[in-house]
This record gives C-alpha cells, sequence and structure tokens, in this order.
C-alpha cells in the first residue's frame, strides 16, 4: 500500500513543484522588471480588443473600430475577459501564470496517459520535458492562444485514447468530441480533423478489414460531440454577420502566406503586399470592397492560387516540390521575423523530440496501435495543413505533447538498452549528425 501511495503521488508532487517554481521565477522577474507578458500583434489587434468588448458591451467585437468580425475564434477572447474580471489591475501577468498551470494540466495528462497506456515511468519522464521545454515555456508567456489550445487539444485525445483503449465506453467518445469542439472554438485549426479521422478509420477498414467498424463509431461520435459545440457559434455568425462562417476566417492570409517562400515572414511579406495587390488587380483580382470576411477570404485564397499559377507558368517545374519541402522542415523551426538564432534554436529543440517521437510512434503500431492510429492522425492533418498554409513552429506547438511523449519512451529505452544502443563507433554517426546539423543551419539562415 505504501509503494501504490508514492507510485501515484510522488510524480504529481513533483510536477506540481516544478510548476510552482516555474510560476515564483515568473513573478520574480516581472516584479523586477526583467520579463513582462509578451503582447504581439494578434494580441494587439484582436484578442485584447474582443476580450475588452465581452467586458464592456457584451458583444463579441474584434478591432480598434469595434467591427464586428470572424477573424478570431471566440474562446481565448472570453478567458482573457474572464481573467480582466477576476483582475483589472494585474490581469496580463495573470494569464502567464494560469498558462503555467494549463502547461502543468498538460503535464498531469501525460503522466495519466503513460500509467494507463504504456509506462508510469516514461509518462512522468514526458511531463517533465514539456514542463522544462523552452518553446513551451516561452509561449505560456505570451498572449496567445497556443497553452489553452494545446491544454483542450491534449485533453481530448486523452479522453479518446481511453474511448479507444479496450472497447471503452462509446459515451467518452461523444466526451472527447465537445472537448475537441470546445478546443476548436479557442482555435479554428481542428474543426475539420474529425472529418480527417473518420476518412483514416474508412481507409483502415478497406485496407485491414479488422474490428474497425467500432473506431467508425468513434470517429462519428467525435465528429457530433464537435458538432454540439461549434454548431451555436456558426449559428451566431449566420445571424450577426449574415455569412457561413464555421469558426473564424482566416484561411486565406495563411494559404497565401505559404505560396512563397519569400512571404513566410512577416515583414517580407508586408514589403511586398503593395505590389502584390497592384498586381492582382490589374490581372482582374481588384480587392472586394463589400466589406464580407467570406468575400475578402475568397480574395486572399484567390491571390494564393494565382501565386502557384505564376510559379507553374515562369519557374521551372522542381520549383513547387522544392517548395513543398522546405514547409515541411520549416513548420519545426519557424518565426514570423525569421530571425536566424532562434530558428536555430527552435529547429534544434525540434530535432531532439520530433524524430523520436516520430519513430516511436512507428514502434508502437502493433502494439499500442490506439495511439499509433489517433495521435499519429493528428500529427498528419497538421502537417498537411503546414504543406498547404504557412508554416511556422507555433502552428505544430500543440503536437509537442503528443511527440514529447513518444520521444519520452524512446529515450528511457534507449537508455535501458543503452549498451546495444550506443555501441557504435563516432566515425560512423559523425557524416550523418553533420548532414543533418547542416541542413537545419541552412535553412533557418534561408
Amino acid at each position: 500500500m505504501r509503494g501504490w501511495h508514492k507510485r501515484r503521488t510522488l510524480p504529481i508532487l513533483s510536477l506540481t513543484a516544478i510548476t510552482l517554481c516555474k510560476i515564483a521565477m515568473f513573478i520574480i522577474l516581472f516584479r523586477l522588471g526583467y520579463v513582462e507578458p509578451y503582447v504581439g500583434g494578434s494580441a494587439a489587434n484582436y484578442y485584447l480588443p474582443a476580450a475588452n468588448s465581452i467586458l464592456t458591451t457584451g458583444a463579441f467585437y474584434v478591432g480598434p473600430n469595434e467591427s464586428r468580425s470572424s477573424k478570431i475564434a471566440p474562446g481565448y477572447p472570453a478567458f482573457l475577459a474572464l481573467v480582466q474580471w477576476v483582475a483589472s489591475r494585474s490581469n496580463l501577468s495573470l494569464v502567464v501564470c494560469i498558462q503555467m498551470v494549463f502547461d502543468w494540466a498538460i503535464a498531469i495528462l501525460l503522466l495519466r496517459t503513460g500509467r494507463l497506456e504504456t509506462s508510469i515511468d516514461a509518462g512522468w519522464l514526458a511531463a517533465v520535458m514539456w514542463l522544462v521545454f523552452p518553446p513551451a515555456v516561452v509561449m505560456s508567456t505570451w498572449i496567445a492562444s497556443e497553452s489553452l489550445f494545446a491544454t483542450m487539444l491534449v485533453l481530448s485525445m486523452a479522453i479518446a485514447v481511453r474511448s479507444l483503449s479496450r472497447n471503452g465506453p462509446l459515451g467518452l467518445s461523444l466526451i472527447a468530441g465537445v472537448t475537441l469542439g470546445a478546443a476548436t472554438l479557442v482555435r479554428g485549426t481542428t474543426q475539420l480533423f474529425p472529418v480527417f479521422f473518420l476518412g483514416v478509420c474508412l481507409a483502415r477498414l478497406i485496407w485491414v478489414r479488422d474490428a474497425c467498424r467500432y473506431w467508425l463509431r468513434t470517429a462519428a461520435l467525435l465528429l457530433v460531440g464537435m458538432c454540439i459545440v461549434v454548431l451555436p457559434w456558426t449559428a451566431r455568425n449566420l445571424r450577426v454577420l449574415g455569412e457561413p462562417v464555421v469558426v473564424q476566417t482566416g484561411l486565406g492570409s495563411v494559404f497565401l502566406a505559404g505560396s512563397r517562400r519569400e512571404y513566410f515572414t512577416i515583414g517580407d511579406f508586408s514589403r511586398r503586399y503593395t505590389a502584390l495587390q497592384h498586381d492582382a488587380a490589374a490581372d482582374g483580382l481588384p480587392k472586394p470592397t463589400d466589406g464580407k470576411q467570406t468575400s475578402e477570404e475568397r480574395w486572399l485564397f484567390s491571390l494564393g492560387l494565382r501565386e502557384y499559377r505564376i510559379r507553374l507558368s515562369a519557374e521551372p517545374w522542381w520549383s513547387l516540390p522544392v517548395l513543398v519541402l522546405h514547409k515541411s522542415v520549416r513548420l519545426w523551426y519557424g518565426t514570423e521575423t525569421g530571425a536566424f538564432n532562434r530558428q536555430l534554436l527552435l529547429g534544434f529543440f525540434s530535432l531532439l523530440v520530433v524524430p523520436a517521437g516520430v519513430f516511436q510512434l512507428w514502434l508502437w503500431r502493433k502494439r499500442h496501435h490506439v495511439l499509433t492510429m489517433l495521435w499519429g492522425s493528428l500529427i498528419l492533418y497538421f502537417f498537411l495543413l503546414s504543406l498547404v498554409n504557412l508554416p511556422m513552429f507555433r502552428y505544430a506547438l500543440p503536437l509537442y505533447p503528443f511527440l514529447i511523449f513518444a520521444a519520452a519512451h524512446r529515450y528511457l529505452e534507449m537508455w535501458r538498452h543503452r549498451e546495444n544502443y550506443f555501441n557504435i563507433s563516432w566515425s560512423r554517426m559523425k557524416p550523418t549528425l553533420c548532414c543533418i546539423v547542416g541542413v537545419i543551419t541552412y535553412r533557418c539562415w534561408r
């Protein structure tokens, strides 16, 4: 009984201690004036004005002109409004502390998933790795939706894993769908994931012909649960805006930004946007003036398609595969500014996590096929979105709890069999490591 008590409480206590140290360190540095919550363009132009409008007018306005907009989802502004209502003076610093608690919740979910599905030791290691993962620590100090979105996404996938493991209750699949719907109202990225996962289950049923009918029911309930949460907001958009917006607009802008390497950074895109708009108008694509969000969305999407047509007609055919390859790599290190030092650090941290995590998910395809299929589908879904849209590390950050969970198992297994794993001569490893470091450095510099 004593061993069981330690097994359950000591990992949680250690994760709580790490989180409290992070919060205390932030408060101390904040009071001394060394750090402060980072308010970027999205927060200043969209999130904070929307939160303020919720508190002052009771309506969801966005932008300095208090216009109704669908450019952002309502979940994160509602969270900011709640924090501002609780603590009006130090609301931003309180937001950072709460976002660090969100990271603690993700760590607890990783620990619980390890205890129930794989290994509690590896689950605890994954939880610690997530709490001290530098990009996640930095992102928790931003006024941005990543921390809240990642928490809801990990919670949804943890519930879905339990519903699929050992043919668990189907009701859990509906709860997972409701949670995923709440995550979608924080960021609309996942609005098509249930449809994508349903397609993966159908493909598995056709290919393997095993007991995937249960998977199909789970995927269908995941979709139903999301619709229960998301459709009321869709109906609100149709009534208030008069436009069929499911969650938010914005796909057109990121699609355009991902059409050329020169548009990947915000500075380069801003410098070229005026000329791009002028050339598009000359080609018969003027900017719409009806003031509708959907019209501007279609126009931006058309500009992106125009860039691809120009590439195929004026540049060699192999420039498109090179662009796709660049985007598939840039997802794991890219930033808005394109600063070399930051991208190099992000690439280094990704190199420590992504290859080992993907490899472990592949190894789990027979023993823990639920993790491989569900989490692998989620990672593939985000990866395919990056090939279409703007590839940036921030967009991939919600995937890192899953990748860190898998990588922790791989590293723990390597440590347990270190004599076999590390019995490789340095002369054989040096060329491979040099090539990997060289490619990352070159791409970050570019």
